[in-house]
């Protein structure tokens, strides 16, 4: 799979879930709760890094798509090195060891 797929993938997978915590805050607006009950970011918080962790949450609850924060998030996912557990990156495919791709 090429890279511009993959990475159509992981948008679309971005987008849907902003559609699914959207839909859950309309019920209830209360967003500590939601995020103290939610387990809807755990799969994502293993594979964004730190730094660019809080620009997700932060663009999944205020539904921001703007291109230049989605594209941000997707690189850091993308980049080698920050598949956690995994010390030999550069002689593998990255995107192998992707859990969305």
């Amino acid at each position: 799979m090429n890279i511009s797929k993959q990475r159509e993938i992981i948008e679309k997978k971005i987008f849907d879930l902003q559609d699914k915590v959207a839909d859950a805050l309309l019920v209830d607006s209360d967003v500590d709760k939601f995020l103290d009950n939610t387990t809807m970011l755990d799969e994502w918080e293993d594979i964004i890094p730190d730094g660019e962790y809080g620009i997700f949450v932060i663009a999944v609850l205020n539904n921001i798509r703007k291109k230049t924060i989605i594209d941000t998030i997707i690189d850091s996912i993308l980049k080698v090195g920050n598949i956690p557990g995994d010390k030999d990156l550069k002689s593998k495919n990255v995107l192998d060891k992707h859990p969305f791709c």
